[in-house]
């Protein structure tokens, strides 16, 4: 049994993805399974977020702002 293995570091912890594949199973197929499982752990938006430093403040800045969007797309979609 082979494994493919990607790894990754965010600010605080490491973490792994491990794909346990067969001796038999096409080199594509585990690429294909490595890639769904880093769009599915969200593991590229996490790196992505973590090459700047951004400040608390901004951080908090973005969210309200998130929130305020979202309230206001929420609203306007049931107020029929």
């Amino acid at each position: 049994m082979r494994n493919i293995t990607g790894n990754a570091t965010t600010s605080k912890q490491e973490f792994m993805l491990i794909i346990k594949i067969e001796k038999k199973t096409n080199i594509e197929k585990a690429l294909k399974q490595l890639k769904s499982k880093v769009i599915r752990t969200k593991q590229s938006k996490k790196l992505r977020d973590n090459k700047h430093f951004s400040k608390p403040s901004e951080k908090k800045r973005l969210a309200k702002g998130k929130a305020v969007y979202l309230q206001k797309k929420w609203d306007t979609e049931n107020q029929d």
